[in-house]
């Protein structure tokens, strides 16, 4: 759902994660794009994001306090019913954690935070394209 200061086009991306690094190039990467962004530090306050804003995608580290992104990712999936809200899943690592997440079909996407940042536009250009066509 757009607000009357967006742009058209532009999404509103919720990115959860708790590493502050990655924090300030995802802002700039999705700032950069035109994009709205949320910025919560696990999955509880992304949750309680939720509760109160409407988001058009949701782009979610695994490991996080608190509530980490696989049961944050469930608890989106049961809150959002029928309106399927594109979910992403970031991760630094490679442990059978993470794989036993990416092999899980409600996955809609995975990008290794070691991606070029290239990819990761081309994954939200994807989404925004899927989202206007649907508006349309």
């Amino acid at each position: 759902m757009k607000t009357q200061n967006e742009p058209k086009g532009a999404m509103k991306v919720l990115l959860a994660d708790d590493n502050d690094d990655f924090l300030l190039v995802m802002e700039e990467l999705i700032k950069g794009q035109g994009h709205t962004l949320l910025i919560a530090r696990d999955g509880k306050q992304a949750r309680e994001f939720l509760e109160e804003e409407s988001v058009d995608v949701i782009i979610s580290d695994i490991f996080m306090p608190t509530l980490d992104g696989i049961r944050f990712h469930s608890y989106v999936r049961e809150l959002m019913g029928d309106r399927k809200v594109p979910f992403i899943f970031m991760s630094g690592y490679d442990d059978p954690y993470t794989q036993e997440a990416i092999e899980d079909s409600s996955i809609d996407f995975f990008i290794s935070k070691l991606t070029p940042i290239s990819k990761v536009i081309e994954v939200l250009d994807q989404i925004q394209s899927s989202i206007t066509n649907v508006e349309n």
